[in-house]
């Protein structure tokens, strides 16, 4: 199963795609930054209005994104579940029926679409021209037709992650309604959500494949008629089909060099963020697994608004928090993954799937009252270590969440626990102390940080120093002045700390007191 990944990144709570300025707090610092994100347009000014023509009513045609006044508002949608009785198919873990209630799910997370029909369909072989057999085809057949007559049928919705062109073509035909895969459905729900410009050129990016594989045999064009290309000069003209085909793949050209600006831009901010040993904890986990509502939970960011659906938002965001020590951490909210989808769509967006693959910590969370949770955690598995190709340490140390616990009886909960997974309820803040303690441990090993002793001579700079580059958790002063800070840091800032002051770090496990040091000095003397 491919799994895809979707939202853009935000970095502290504004756009990923910022310059920054740094706030000093009194646990070390956090790099903010302002919106730069006009800078990622998803228009290009300079397409000549016949080309911006023609996406436009490719778009309308091959996956009825851009409905126009005109046409009916509401979409009635006809979801057709294959159960897979032959083939590698079968050994999907989700239950036939658990996958219709997904798929009607994703068709009504699209405004004004809403689920008329649904039913789930054996097959036994995907035929190659049809996808269903010739019996289940004049069944589906009658069906359709009656519900058109009888009802209203806009769309019909075969949930697989894709039918092949021929397949479009034929059914399209034989049933006068617009089909769709989960490619199509989920493209429509990314069009309609993409609102920043890193999210719609990246989103448009993952459309131009969709759009090529439906311009093969399109009988609805006269594709051997000949047409000179207006603002081309020379040449003895193009086909409609050869105009379609360049004007997609001029379009791919634009969007990657955009694409690979906005790389080197979030380079850039890694780069920024790596200076600055800010520790970066991705939470990922299938769609309305509730992500969102956990990091709003741990960072108390009242601008965050979960929202109880599938996709609520593409923007992946960045959000500041503290951990128990007084570390503070970026929280980086990624969109729910999806199963079935082409990995044309996990390609797309490679440029923000860096920041996970980037990251210190993964934090993995499963809604564990959803009865295929086990199967969306395959899911979630599947993509972080095939497409993504997490690194071994990476993988090893994620932190697992068994979220929505108060959605479960207590035996469900004695059943599946597990010695290294946290139960937790974002919505009721249960779990919340034992996720975070676990989070600062998994941050300390994946970064080399270790928390140490510092014992500073009186009115020196140290402390201030400490302050400004490391985490002091606590400080203590003796009678003679001089103060014993506890201070997380990393290698790199011990090394600093040593070449400026010299080398008076003590590993935690040794306490060093006020008074043995004292004793020290009269023992030298």
């Amino acid at each position: 199963m491919h799994v895809f990944f979707a939202k853009i990144t935000r970095f502290c709570s504004v756009r990923h795609s910022f310059v920054g300025r740094k706030i000093l707090g009194g646990h070390g610092c956090i790099f903010v930054c302002r919106n730069l994100s006009q800078e990622f347009t998803h228009d290009f000014e300079d397409d000549h209005p016949e080309t911006q023509e023609i996406l436009r009513k490719l778009r309308q045609k091959h996956h009825h994104y851009g409905i126009t006044g005109h046409q009916k508002k509401i979409q009635d949608v006809m979801v057709i579940e294959p159960d897979y009785k032959w083939g590698r198919h079968r050994f999907q873990k989700a239950t036939a029926s658990h996958r219709l209630e997904e798929a009607c799910g994703l068709v009504e997370a699209i405004s004004n679409w809403q689920v008329k029909f649904k039913s789930i369909e054996s097959v036994r072989k995907i035929d190659h021209k049809m996808f269903f057999g010739k019996g289940k085809i004049e069944e589906l057949t009658e069906r359709i037709n009656q519900a058109k007559a009888s009802d209203s049928l806009d769309v019909v919705y075969i949930d697989v992650g894709r039918l092949s062109a021929g397949q479009y073509k034929e059914l399209e035909k034989l049933w006068d309604v617009k089909v769709l895969d989960r490619f199509g459905i989920v493209l429509q729900i990314f069009k309609e959500r993409a609102k920043t410009g890193e999210a719609k050129i990246q989103v448009e990016l993952a459309e131009i494949p969709y759009l090529k594989s439906r311009l093969v045999g399109d009988e609805t064009v006269k594709y051997d008629q000949q047409r000179g290309g207006t603002h081309y000069i020379g040449g003895s003209g193009e086909t409609q089909l050869e105009k379609e085909r360049r004007v997609l793949s001029e379009r791919e050209i634009k969007i990657k060099k955009k694409l690979e600006n906005l790389k080197k831009h979030r380079n850039h901010i890694r780069h920024e963020r790596h200076k600055r040993h800010v520790p970066i904890v991705s939470v990922v986990g299938y769609t309305n697994a509730g992500k969102t509502t956990l990091i709003k939970a741990i960072t108390g960011d009242a601008k965050m608004k979960p929202d109880n659906k599938l996709f609520a938002t593409l923007d992946v965001t960045a959000h500041a928090g503290k951990l128990p020590s007084g570390l503070h951490a970026l929280f980086i909210d990624t969109v729910g993954f999806v199963s079935d989808l082409p990995p044309e769509l996990v390609d797309s967006f490679s440029a923000t799937l860096e920041d996970v693959v980037n990251s210190d910590l993964i934090v993995h969370v499963q809604d564990i009252s959803h009865p295929d949770h086990e199967a969306q955690r395959e899911d979630v598995m599947s993509i972080l270590k095939q497409q993504l190709k997490l690194k071994t340490p990476l993988l090893d140390n994620i932190v697992e969440v068994n979220n929505k616990v108060d959605l479960c009886s207590k035996d469900f909960l004695d059943e599946i626990s597990m010695p290294n997974t946290i139960q937790s309820s974002a919505l009721r803040g249960t779990g919340l102390d034992v996720l975070l303690s676990k989070i600062e441990q998994g941050i300390l090993q994946s970064t080399g940080r270790m928390m140490r002793k510092v014992v500073i001579p009186p009115e020196g700079p140290q402390l201030s120093w400490l302050y400004h580059e490391a985490t002091v958790q606590a400080t203590d002063a003796d009678e003679d002045g001089f103060i014993t800070a506890t201070v997380i840091m990393d290698e790199a800032t011990n090394k600093k700390f040593e070449k400026k002051f010299g080398s008076i770090l003590t590993p935690f496990i040794f306490k060093v007191s006020s008074k043995e040091t004292r004793k020290k000095k009269k023992n030298k003397q």
